[in-house]
C-alpha cells in the first residue's frame, strides 16, 4: 500500500507547482503587456508560494499565522480580480477586504489567547469563507462572460473545501493525526492547484476561439454577418412569426464611379450600420455581398415589418457626409411549414426586384 507523502514533501511539491505557472503567466505577459490580468494571476500565485514557505517557518506563532492567512486571502483576491480584468470591468470590490481579513481573524483571535485548536479552527473557518465565496462568483457571477474555463477555476475553489471540513473534524473530535491543518489541503492542493491553472489558462484559449469564430461569420467591412453566419444562426429562426428584408443599394456601381470605392464602401457600413442599431434580440443583419443585405427580424408580422423598412429607408436619408443615396427593399414572412429562410429569403429578394422595377427608393412585399 502506498504510503503518504509527509507535509514537507507535499509543500514543496506546491510551491514549486505555484512558481511554474508564476513563470508561464510572466512569459504570457511579456507578449502581451497590456493583459494586465496576467499578473494578477501571476501575482497570486506567487503569494501563494511565499505564504507555504512562511508557515513552514513561522510555525504557531499567532500573529506571523494571522498574517500568513491574510496573505493567502490576498492570493485568493487576484485570482478573481484577473477574471475581473479579463473580462474587462472594475477589479476590486469592497467586500473583498472581508475575503483578505476573516482567515487570519479566526486565527489570531484565539491564538493571542493561547488557544491553538481554536486558532486553527478559525483560520480553516475563514479559508472556508474565501474559497466559497470566490469559487461561487467564478461560477455564476454577475456581469462576468460566460466561460467554462472560468466556472473549472471556480469548482477547482470549491474542491478545497471538503479537505478544510475533515481539518475542522478531526481537531474537533481531537483524533490524533500529525499536522492534520496542513496535512489534508496539502494533499488536495496536488489536484486541485493544476485545475485551478488550467481553468485559468482555459479562459485565454476560449476568448481566442470566440475572436476567431467572429471573425470567421462576420464581415469584416460592416460587422455583419456573412453568408456563413447567416447559416449558423438563421435555421433557429425558421418560425412563421419571422420576417425577411432584403436591400439593395440603388445605383451602387454609379455610385463607386462618381465618388470612389471608398465613399461605396462607407455607404455599405451606413446600411448595415443603420440596421444593426435598429434590431435587437435574435435579429439579424447579414451582408449576402456587394451592396446587397438581408434583415431577419424575429417575432415580426407583415404590417410590422413594413414600417421597419420605411423607418430604415428614413435613416438612410439622414446619413451626415455622404453623397446622397437610397435602398430598395423587398419584404416576406417565413410560410408555415418551412424549416428555414431560403424560402422567405427568395421571396423577399423577388419583392425587392418589384421594389426597383416600380422606381426604386421603396420597399415591396
Amino acid at each position: 500500500m502506498p504510503s503518504i507523502p509527509d507535509v514537507p514533501t507535499l509543500r514543496l511539491c506546491s510551491i514549486l507547482a505555484s512558481t511554474a505557472f508564476v513563470v508561464v503567466y510572466l512569459s504570457l505577459w511579456r507578449a502581451r503587456t497590456q493583459q494586465s490580468y496576467l499578473l494578477d494571476w501571476a501575482g497570486s500565485f506567487a503569494l501563494y508560494a511565499v505564504t507555504l514557505i512562511g508557515f513552514a517557518q513561522v510555525g504557531h506563532h499567532p500573529v506571523l499565522a494571522g498574517l500568513l492567512c491574510c496573505l493567502l486571502g490576498v492570493a485568493n483576491v487576484l485570482v478573481l480580480t484577473g477574471v475581473y480584468r479579463f473580462d474587462g470591468v472594475k477589479p476590486f470590490r469592497p467586500w473583498m477586504l472581508l475575503v483578505i481579513l476573516l482567515p487570519g481573524l479566526g486565527v489570531l483571535g484565539p491564538g493571542a489567547m493561547g488557544y491553538r485548536v481554536a486558532a486553527e479552527i478559525g483560520g480553516t473557518l475563514g479559508l472556508i469563507f474565501d474559497m466559497l465565496t470566490i469559487g461561487m462568483v467564478l461560477i455564476g457571477g454577475r456581469g462576468m462572460t460566460s466561460s467554462g474555463g472560468r466556472r473549472i477555476a471556480g469548482l477547482a475553489l470549491l474542491g478545497y473545501i471538503p479537505g478544510y471540513v475533515l481539518v475542522i473534524v478531526a481537531l474537533v473530535t481531537d483524533r490524533s493525526i500529525p499536522d492534520v491543518v496542513a496535512l489534508v489541503p496539502m494533499l488536495a492542493d496536488q489536484m486541485l492547484l493544476a485545475i485551478l491553472n488550467l481553468g485559468l489558462i482555459a479562459m485565454l484559449g476560449e476568448r481566442a476561439q470566440m475572436a476567431l469564430r467572429h471573425i470567421a461569420l462576420r464581415d469584416t467591412l460592416t460587422g455583419a454577418l456573412n453568408r456563413a453566419g447567416l447559416a449558423a444562426y438563421g435555421s433557429a429562426l425558421a418560425a412563421p412569426e419571422t420576417a425577411v428584408v432584403a436591400i439593395d443599394v440603388d445605383h451602387f456601381k454609379a455610385i463607386n464611379d462618381r465618388h470612389g470605392h471608398g465613399v461605396g464602401d462607407a455607404v455599405l457600413v451606413a446600411l448595415a450600420t443603420c440596421a444593426m442599431r435598429r434590431v435587437s434580440g435574435r435579429d439579424l443583419v447579414v451582408r449576402l455581398g456587394g451592396d446587397e443585405f438581408v434583415i431577419v427580424l424575429a417575432g415580426t408580422g407583415r404590417g410590422d415589418v413594413l414600417t421597419f423598412a420605411a423607418d430604415l429607408r428614413r435613416a438612410f436619408g439622414a446619413v451626415p457626409d455622404l453623397p446622397a443615396w437610397t435602398a430598395s427593399m423587398g419584404v416576406a414572412t417565413v410560410a408555415p411549414g418551412e424549416t428555414d429562410l431560403l424560402e422567405a429569403i427568395a421571396r423577399a429578394d423577388r419583392a425587392l426586384y418589384e421594389a426597383k422595377a416600380s422606381g426604386r427608393d421603396r420597399a415591396a412585399a
